[in-house]
Parts: C-alpha cells; sequence; structure tokens
C-alpha cells in the first residue's frame, strides 16, 4: 500500500518533455537551414554587387584619369580669388538668336548677306522706356555718316544688337537713313549674363557706370558673347562702331585693307587701365602667366606682351570703341580657351576686366605685329565722343 507521502509519476511525463525537445531541435534546424540558405543566397548577391562595384571603379578610374590628362590651370589671384579652371580643347559656341528684325524683311526684299559686318551695341539700361534716353535718332546720323565716309560702296551690312526693343518710328528711320542692309538683333537672353558662380547680388562693383552691373555687361559682350551668336559668324571682318565714336574725313574700305596685308587687326589709340582707378585690374597678369605656362604658349608679339607686366600701376589696351576684327581669328581654340578661363575666373564682375586690356593681350599671344594695323598709323581720323 502506498504511503499518502510519495510522489506520483507517470512515464507520459517523459514522453512529452522528450517530444518538446525534438520539437525545439526540429525548430533549430529548421532555423539554421533557412540561414544557411540565406548566407548562400546573399554571398551571391554580395559576389555580384562587388563585381559591378570593381568594374564602375575602374571605368571611373580611367574616365578620371583621362580628365586629368588635360590641363589643369591654378590661379593665386594674389589671394584675392582662387580659381582652378580645368581647361578642355574649346570651340565658340552658336548661341541663336531668339528676335531679329532686318531692312529687307521691312521692304519685304531677299537679299545676301555680305562678307562683313559694322556692328553697334545699344544696350539702354531703360529698355524701351521711350521718356528715357533714346540711343537711336543719334545711331541714324552715325549710320548717316558711313555711308558718307566709309568707301565700302555702302554694301557693308549693319547689325544693330540692342536690349529692349525700338519702336517702329526709330526702326523706321534708321532703315530709310541708310543705303546698307540693317539687322536690328535682340541680346536680351546672353546680355545680363554674368560669368558662372557670380552672384551679383552679394557682391558690389569696384566700378559703375549706367547701373550697378550695365557697364561689366558690356565688357563681357564685346569680349566673349558677341563670337557666340550665330549671325554673326557668318561674316569675315567685323568693325565694331560704339553709338558715341566716329569716323571722320574720308575712309578708304578698311576691310580691302586689313585682307589685303593678312592683317587680324586694325587698332584704334592705345590707353590704359589704371590700378588705383581699378582695384584688381592688375592680376590678369597671373591669369595670363598661367595661361601660357600651362599650354606652352610662345607669344607672338613679345614686346606688346612686355607692355602688359611692365608698369606698376598700369595695364595697356586699344580703345576699342573702334575697332576692326578678324572674327575666324579670334574664334580659334586656344582664344576660346583663353576667354573661357577669363569667364570662369570671373575677373570682369571681380574686377571690371575690360574688353580693351583683354584684347590686347589676345594679339600679344597670337598675333605677331604685321598682323595688327593702326588707324592713326594709316592716318584715319576719328572721334569720341561725338
Amino acid at each position: 500500500m502506498m504511503e499518502t507521502s510519495e510522489i506520483g509519476y507517470s512515464p507520459n511525463e517523459d514522453q512529452g518533455v522528450q517530444a518538446f525537445i525534438r520539437t525545439l531541435n526540429s525548430l533549430r534546424n529548421d532555423f539554421l537551414q533557412k540561414i544557411k540558405q540565406y548566407t548562400e543566397c546573399l554571398r551571391e548577391k554580395i559576389f555580384l554587387i562587388s563585381i559591378s562595384s570593381i568594374s564602375l571603379l575602374i571605368v571611373l578610374f580611367f574616365y578620371t584619369f583621362a580628365i586629368y590628362l588635360q590641363p589643369i590651370i591654378f590661379v593665386d589671384f594674389n589671394k584675392h580669388v582662387m580659381s582652378k579652371t580645368m581647361l578642355k580643347p574649346s570651340i565658340v559656341s552658336s548661341i541663336q538668336e531668339p528676335y531679329i528684325y532686318s531692312k529687307n524683311q521691312y521692304f519685304n526684299r531677299t537679299r545676301k548677306p555680305s562678307e562683313n559686318v559694322i556692328a553697334f551695341l545699344v544696350a539702354s539700361f531703360a529698355g524701351d522706356i521711350r521718356r528715357a534716353y533714346n540711343p537711336y535718332p543719334k545711331l541714324g546720323e552715325k549710320l548717316f555718316q558711313l555711308d558718307e565716309r566709309l568707301g565700302d560702296n555702302k554694301i557693308t551690312d549693319i547689325i544693330i544688337f540692342h536690349t529692349g526693343y525700338p519702336f517702329r518710328a526709330d526702326i523706321t528711320s534708321i532703315v530709310h537713313t541708310t543705303a546698307r542692309n540693317v539687322l536690328f538683333v535682340n541680346v536680351d537672353h546672353i546680355f545680363y549674363k554674368f560669368s558662372p558662380g557670380f552672384d551679383p547680388h552679394i557682391r558690389d562693383p569696384t566700378w559703375t557706370q549706367k547701373g550697378k552691373w550695365h557697364y561689366h555687361h558690356m565688357c563681357y559682350f564685346w569680349f566673349k558673347q558677341v563670337f557666340e551668336l550665330k549671325i554673326i559668324q557668318r561674316y569675315r571682318y567685323m568693325m565694331r562702331l560704339d553709338d558715341d565714336s566716329g569716323i571722320e574725313g574720308k575712309w578708304p574700305n578698311v576691310f580691302e585693307i586689313i585682307a589685303k596685308h593678312r592683317a587680324v587687326y586694325l587698332a584704334n589709340m592705345r590707353i590704359v587701365d589704371f590700378e588705383y582707378v581699378l582695384p584688381g585690374t592688375k592680376l590678369v597678369r597671373n591669369l595670363t602667366i598661367a595661361f601660357i605656362k600651362t599650354y606652352k604658349i610662345t607669344p607672338q608679339n613679345p614686346d606688346m606682351l612686355a607692355e602688359v607686366f611692365n608698369h606698376t600701376i598700369e595695364t595697356p589696351g586699344y580703345w576699342n570703341n573702334l575697332e576692326v576684327m578678324d572674327l575666324l581669328f579670334l574664334r580659334q581654340p586656344r582664344i576660346a580657351e583663353f576667354t573661357r578661363l577669363v569667364d570662369e575666373s570671373m575677373g570682369v564682375y571681380l574686377y571690371r576686366w575690360g574688353d580693351a586690356p583683354l584684347r590686347f593681350i589676345i594679339l600679344a599671344l597670337f598675333a605677331n605685329a604685321t598682323q595688327i594695323l593702326h588707324r592713326e598709323k594709316l592716318g584715319l581720323a576719328y572721334c569720341h565722343p561725338c
């Protein structure tokens, strides 16, 4: 007879424990199997990702290597500005003008463009507000004088680059004033642009005239933008004439003269920009030296280039409110690269580097002395302001 203090025992309890253990072992084995399968799958994916990453790195390496084979110019402008500029083989871009109106359209006729062109820039900060200064009556007088004084048989096209829009009466007056074909080309789409990276809101100009950045825009246009316009690329030679300047007396066909002498430029009188008037003007020397060294440029006119460096506070130029240029010469790749370097340095807007000294440097680098004709030596009279 069993005592009441003895603990009861059943074989079913042992079987239950063993079943529970077997269930745990089964779950553990299933879990480990799944972990193993997932690890193998993940290993395959990691392998594929690694191969893709290595391939991408190889491609990036060779791309970067190819890019850095090109010259890199570091220009330290006396720590005023540091410009890291990578120059690539450059071709002058072609910008389509959105709005062009010509004398041929006015008279509903067709006529081929001339070989050469005379260009004006009428960039009024007032746009087409008539009660502000209206430049077109005075411009009409200049065109009449050209017909009377320039011996080209009145065949050279006139292009009037303008911001805003002239009134119909102004257009009518202009087209009836001259026997030449006149083209009105709006440049609002480019004229008010700045060098890449320049913020006109947070900076003030070191020198200004007719508005905060107006004069800088004018320099930028004649140094860079005008050569990118599609319409200008149909011509061989271009005379630039500002509306406050003029030719006096009888002039021969200067386009024929420059072609006969195989020249690339007809220069006006020599001028200088002073460092104390335009702080930062001298910094263009650092950029020029960097460009020469990087591209191993042999200056074609070393005496002329020496003038850029031999004066403490002066940077020379030709007063280019009147100039005649060989457009093919100025669109060559090396000059386009120099132009881009200047553009990326932002020197035109930071220091008001003028188009006159910049053109002077380009001529010193790429044109020999015989390729530059001089208005004064040719005995051609000129006036400014007039």
